[in-house]
């Protein structure tokens, strides 16, 4: 990500809007495939075709439950991103999420926000799909984002603590309102951040703790908002902190 979006603009100034609930289509069984990186399309009824990225570690042996890492992708410009944005994602917290073994799966949005309704429903609908047709140990899911994916994390991430078990946001502009949070969640966010407010992410991140919620906040030193790879291994202190909190 080399240069501020404008879907990240109007997310910072408009923010978004409390809304009531979304109906998920049901899942559905996904192609199942070997390990390594894939680039496929899932056709969700009633929103269309859904480009992802899946990541299968290379130890998965299709019987053993591992743990699964939705992955958010920062922002873009145009009405659309390009085909498989999420899979910069992927490769950008590769390192960090390395340590959970998991099954890490990356959704391009259908246009806008990843609050926008048919984003989360596309987003949650693959998570469905992905536990539907792989090994998954339902208590290590996790969501993920960076930028106005670390936005969608705390928003969808918030919405649906019956399917997430654990919530990374980065260098992400707050969302999500005044949702009590009963999963733990792990904020990272640089001091030095130049595109979205540390001050902001920071009072948010203490109000929720301040309601009782699990949740750690990291103070990453120096990096601009754009230095998305240098993220990854901070990624990993968070995956050290949620595995310790799932004990």
């Amino acid at each position: 990500m080399h240069r501020l979006p404008f879907l990240l603009l109007l997310a910072l100034f408009v923010g978004c809007s409390g809304r009531g609930p979304v109906a998920i289509p049901e899942a559905a069984e996904l192609k199942k495939l070997p390990p390594g990186t894939h680039q496929q399309t899932a056709d969700i009824p009633g929103l269309g075709n859904v480009k992802y990225t899946i990541e299968i570690p290379r130890r998965y042996d299709g019987k053993t439950p591992v743990p699964l890492v939705l992955v958010l992708h920062y922002g873009y410009d145009g009405a659309t991103p390009a085909p498989y944005t999420g899979k910069g994602m992927i490769e950008a917290f590769r390192s960090g999420l390395s340590g959970l073994n998991a099954i890490l799966i990356a959704p391009a949005a259908l246009g806008g926000a990843w609050t926008d309704a048919k984003n989360e429903q596309a987003a949650v609908w693959l998570t469905r799909s992905a536990m539907k047709t792989y090994a998954i140990d339902s208590k290590k899911v996790v969501i993920t984002g960076f930028s106005l994916g670390g936005e969608g994390t705390w928003f969808i991430g918030s919405r649906h603590q019956d399917l997430f078990t654990g919530a990374i946001p980065v260098a992400a502009p707050v969302a999500g309102g005044d949702a009590e949070w009963k999963i733990p969640v792990y904020v990272i966010h640089s001091d030095k951040d130049d595109i979205v407010s540390y001050g902001e992410a920071k009072k948010h991140a203490d109000a929720v703790k301040g309601k009782g919620a699990k949740l750690e906040f990291k103070t990453v030193n120096g990096l601009s908002h754009y230095q998305t790879n240098a993220y990854g291994a901070h990624v990993g202190d968070a995956v050290k902190w949620l595995q310790a909190a799932w004990k």
